[in-house]
């Protein structure tokens, strides 16, 4: 593996507007005591501030805006290993934002995402960087991308391997047309289920080898505070979550920091259970702090066999 060629992460980066009930909350239409947060977030941002923390070279592809919000998530891109060259940068136009509602226990209950400059990562946009992107040593896409981006991206010819995080229920489906195209996914259970049309309750094991039938080598399956399943060709393993040594602040950002840790590993020829293990201490010490990425998460690299 060249690890002197950046990984290309390319998606959404956004202003999380995070607000935690502190209470029990019984009736609606009420105000309750609670706490609230604001950070830089956005899936692909998250996936690119841990591969660069942890020590990869990244290159990033987003949109940013030009308002005090697209500051801030500037500032968190300011790392030695992270490149945001690439970036589209619209002036006098708000950041993408995600506002997230969580119970006292950290649990989402709801959200609403405004995500316009991220629509503007189209294949015109992105073809004169076709080249670095297919040097790159990986490619990793979210499904906040325009549906014919991410199929522009699978059809590269020469291009390293796709990896590509489904984000929710509704947007895993712009994948429908071309899956057998895309070399890995990273889902929970909601997700596989929307993009297989199956039933929520569908055991975890028929999804992956579902989402083997349609074409996809490599499947992480998150499962929550249950776990994972990686599923490869013919192959499907267990991991379950060590139980929690502190308590959740937030879940947001834990998948991210999950996906970012398994492939970090990867990239360095480890075993799948050293990987899986890695990405999921990232997801639960992401799940200590009420920010998308834990700032001491390279402190995994120690525990990491063979990180450089």
């Amino acid at each position: 593996m060249d690890f002197a060629a950046p990984i290309c992460v390319i998606g959404g980066a956004n202003i999380d507007i995070s607000a935690k009930y502190t209470v029990a909350v019984a009736a609606s239409g009420e105000s309750h005591n609670g706490q609230i947060s604001t950070s830089a977030g956005g899936v692909a941002r998250n996936i690119a501030e841990n591969l660069a923390r942890l020590g990869s070279a990244v290159q990033l592809i987003t949109g940013l805006g030009d308002d005090g919000f697209s500051a801030s998530i500037r500032k968190s891109l300011n790392l030695p290993l992270l490149d945001i060259s690439l970036c589209y940068s619209a002036s006098d136009s708000p950041s993408d934002s995600y506002l997230s509602m969580y119970d006292r226990t950290g649990e989402l209950i709801n959200a609403v995402n405004q995500m316009q400059l991220v629509n503007q990562l189209t294949p015109t946009y992105l073809q004169p960087f076709e080249q670095q992107i297919r040097k790159s040593a990986l490619i990793i896409a979210d499904c906040n991308l325009p549906p014919e981006t991410i199929h522009w991206l699978a059809d590269l010819s020469k291009r390293p391997s796709l990896f590509v995080d489904g984000v929710s229920m509704k947007k895993i489906t712009r994948l429908k047309p071309f899956l057998d195209q895309i070399d890995g996914l990273k889902c929970n259970r909601q997700e596989a289920a929307a993009l297989l049309e199956f039933v929520v309750q569908t055991p975890p094991d028929q999804l992956v080898d579902s989402l083997h039938q349609r074409g996809i080598e490599t499947v992480l399956l998150s499962l929550g505070a249950e776990g994972v399943y990686l599923g490869r060709f013919g192959q499907q393993t267990y991991f379950p979550l060590p139980a929690p040594r502190q308590t959740i602040a937030s879940v947001a950002g834990a998948g991210d920091a999950l996906l970012a840790g398994f492939l970090y590993s990867q990239l360095r020829d480890t075993s799948d259970e050293a990987a899986v293990h890695l990405g999921l201490r990232a997801a639960q010490l992401t799940l200590t702090c009420t920010e998308a990425v834990h700032p001491d998460i390279g402190s995994l690299c120690a525990e990491q066999t063979g990180a450089v």
